[in-house]
């Protein structure tokens, strides 16, 4: 009888405990302290700065006092900062709340914005720390016409040859414009159709003449045609 007792008492004081612990490890598991983020690598922000903004809402706390928050809403609150893309915050085994941010990769430079945008046409604004880079586009642009200059950049940055070649991107009323790094033609894209046929068409017509004088007589290098490349000579050549 008495050996019963001693073992429901264990078991008793077993249950209690784990119970204390599970109502311990439950009031904290949406606290959040500076030194959980320092694993966070970002590009465009300072930690300190995210930090201080997590501070500054609610996220962080500098005190003893426990602030409740949802998952969601502090993926929602990153989500909204300009230089992420998105964030997903989960829990460890060890009951530590986790962060994963994925930052905006941009793709084209806005000259006349003077601001980034990504593959999407979101907009990233200028970073103090950080200077990525990309490809030009110089001049206004529609939202139509934005998206097919972001697909031809795009191309362009994923390119080894294109992305040393090309200086920048522009546009008159009908027509998109690829400016060279050290020749002084234009190549004339035309309409923004077939970007991958009209770029692959370029790079072998080059890699064809480059050894040639040829590119120091041309104007432009017009892309505008169907299974060819014309060349427009300089208006005061014969």
């Amino acid at each position: 009888m008495l050996y019963k007792k001693i073992i429901f008492s264990i078991l008793l004081i077993f249950t209690v405990c784990v119970t204390i612990w599970a109502n311990f490890i439950n009031s904290k598991r949406n606290d959040f302290i500076y030194q959980d983020l320092n694993y966070l690598k970002l590009n465009y922000i300072e930690l300190d700065s995210l930090k201080r903004n997590l501070v500054e809402n609610k996220f962080i706390n500098d005190s003893l006092l426990n602030r409740e928050f949802s998952f969601s809403s502090l993926e929602n609150h990153i989500n909204n900062i300009d230089f992420f893309f998105n964030s997903n915050v989960f829990r460890s085994v060890d009951s530590k709340i986790n962060i994963k941010i994925n930052e905006k990769d941009p793709v084209m430079f806005l000259e006349y914005q003077n601001k980034y945008v990504d593959l999407n046409g979101e907009i990233i604004p200028l970073s103090k720390i950080y200077k990525p880079e990309t490809t030009f586009f110089v001049g206004e642009i529609d939202s139509i016409n934005l998206m097919k200059a972001i697909k031809i950049s795009s191309i362009i940055k994923n390119d080894e040859f294109l992305f040393s070649h090309i200086d920048h991107i522009f546009m008159d009323q009908t027509n998109v414009y690829l400016k060279t790094v050290n020749q002084n033609y234009l190549i004339k894209f035309g309409s923004l159709n077939n970007i991958q046929e009209k770029l692959k068409k370029y790079k072998i017509f080059y890699g064809a003449k480059v050894k040639s004088d040829l590119f120091s007589e041309i104007e432009k290098i017009n892309l505008s045609f169907k299974n060819q490349v014309v060349i427009e000579n300089n208006k005061n050549e014969k």
